[in-house]
């Protein structure tokens, strides 16, 4: 390709779209075998499919720095498929398959730091139609789940949410200066955010701890400077100090 150059539109974000295409595929998500769609190979375990998809993430925000003058990148589309196994969670409820294969995309774009629009929310989506379009049910919400969720708990706010524990995510919202990781280990429920701060940076850096995840509070730790956790209003404010350029936050489950 032509690299991007001067002389191109300002103003321009590259918006590629990822998918796990195996799992969208075959509609299975497994733990121990996974195909690399960009290097056309087997990966066998997780933590070797997590690594891959983390790689083919890194190619496309590669594509934007060696061919597009490195205009910012957000991945335009990204997702699981939900009707998987024929869609027995529907039946059954569980939707524990589901929720891994959503938490092994979520670490590689974690890993990648990289922007991305989760596809899709559907307030429409019900368990025979899916999405309404192209027969495809990437939901995070469906009607089905909701009704089913209400005959227990009336008016959650939650309710009708699929794979919420691997998409209901601790994140920072904004950094005082530049990310070096975040991460969030799901079956934990533990964040990590290591960054070098700007000096030219005042303001705190923000991240947001959902209820959904800390439903009795947090536990943070901090290197250095202060922070203020707003659990009613589900933030963090950390404001580090400037005698050190690194600065790592951690949160955990209270006690």
């Amino acid at each position: 390709p032509v690299p991007w150059s001067a002389a191109d539109a300002p103003n321009v974000a590259y918006a590629p779209h990822w998918y796990d295409f195996f799992t969208l595929f075959v509609k299975r998500f497994s733990r121990w075998l996974n195909i690399d769609t960009f290097r056309r190979r087997p990966v066998i375990g997780l933590r070797s499919i997590i690594r891959s998809f983390s790689r083919q993430i890194r190619t496309l925000l590669d594509h934007s720095r060696d061919h597009m003058n490195c205009v910012p990148t957000l991945i335009g589309e990204v997702g699981i498929p939900f009707d998987m196994e024929r869609k027995r969670a529907y039946r059954t409820g569980d939707f524990s398959r589901q929720t891994q294969a959503m938490d092994a995309t979520m670490r590689a774009l974690e890993r990648n730091l990289v922007s991305f629009t989760l596809w899709n929310y559907n307030p429409v989506n019900t368990n025979l139609r899916g999405d309404l379009w192209n027969d495809e049910d990437l939901s995070i919400f469906s009607r089905d789940q909701q009704q089913a969720s209400r005959r227990g708990s009336a008016h959650r706010i939650d309710a009708g949410g699929r794979a919420l524990k691997a998409v209901v995510r601790p994140h920072a919202r904004k950094i005082a200066g530049k990310p070096l990781h975040m991460g969030f280990d799901m079956r934990r429920r533990r964040f990590r955010l290591r960054f070098r701060h700007d000096p030219t940076v005042t303001a705190p850096t923000e991240i947001y701890v959902p209820a959904y995840q800390y439903p009795t509070g947090a536990r943070v730790l901090i290197s250095d400077g202060t922070f203020e956790l707003d659990c009613e209003a589900q933030t963090l404010l950390y404001r580090h100090t400037q005698t050190r350029a690194l600065h790592w936050v951690r949160v955990d489950p209270a006690g």
